[in-house]
């Protein structure tokens, strides 16, 4: 990874205030993720970034310190709202453990469609081999001991019986056969042949996916609650 630059000041740039410098952030953030997915890391330079708004890279500065800040807070910024999704399906109460593991599923595959800047970041991270303070998601712990504990609670009570003790098999075939679908099965089909992100093949990608983890649950029963 590059090493972290000094903070310069430059007399001309005059910050902006308020909604002005809320609204520029963001603009540097959406700049940032389409960037970083494209490139990766160490291709993106700050003038790159600064360049796609007409700040000079001395602007930049006011906002983020150095180019590893601003790539934390874009993947903040693009990976939050989905982290927070997926808390709260699992979190949801009324619903069986079987039916909270769907619903993340089902999130999942719905954010990255929306999103599939965040499955091009996802494979640019694991190609140019980099290790972020905290993963994609800054809780990332806290989300993945939230699943193990529901995995484990639907196997102690017999909800369903798992074809593997460890759960992240599921949470493997969820998680990254969506990625590559989003962000690589476009380059290895024809295009008038197959569109990935078409609502019908996305419609059918998530039937598949949510099979998938129903198989490797080993859902046997169905459940009482919805």
């Amino acid at each position: 990874m590059s090493p972290r630059l000094k903070v310069i000041k430059a007399a001309p740039f005059e910050a902006p205030t308020g909604t002005k410098a809320e609204r520029t952030r963001n603009a540097l953030l959406a700049a940032a993720e389409n960037l970083f997915a494209e490139q990766g890391y160490a291709a993106v330079k700050l003038e790159d970034v600064a360049d796609k708004l007409g700040l000079t890279r001395a602007a930049l500065f006011y906002y983020f310190r150095d180019k590893q800040s601003l790539y934390d807070a874009m993947l903040a910024d693009a990976f939050g709202p989905l982290a927070k999704r997926l808390e709260e399906v699992l979190a949801a109460e009324g619903k069986s453990i079987t039916k909270r593991i769907e619903l993340a599923a089902g999130a999942w595959v719905d954010s990255l469609v929306a999103r599939p800047t965040l499955a091009r970041l996802i494979l640019r991270i694991v190609a140019d081999g980099l290790h972020t303070e905290h993963g994609v998601f800054a809780d990332d712990d806290r989300l993945a001991m939230k699943f193990l504990a529901l995995f484990q609670e639907g196997r102690k009570s017999g909800e369903f019986k798992p074809l593997h003790d460890n759960p992240f098999h599921v949470a493997s075939a969820v998680l990254g056969t969506s990625v590559f679908y989003v962000a690589a099965l476009a380059a290895l089909v024809p295009h008038a042949r197959f569109e990935p992100l078409d609502p019908e093949q996305v419609a059918a990608h998530k039937r598949e996916v949510l099979f998938e983890a129903r198989r490797l649950l080993g859902i046997t029963r169905k459940t009482k609650r919805s």
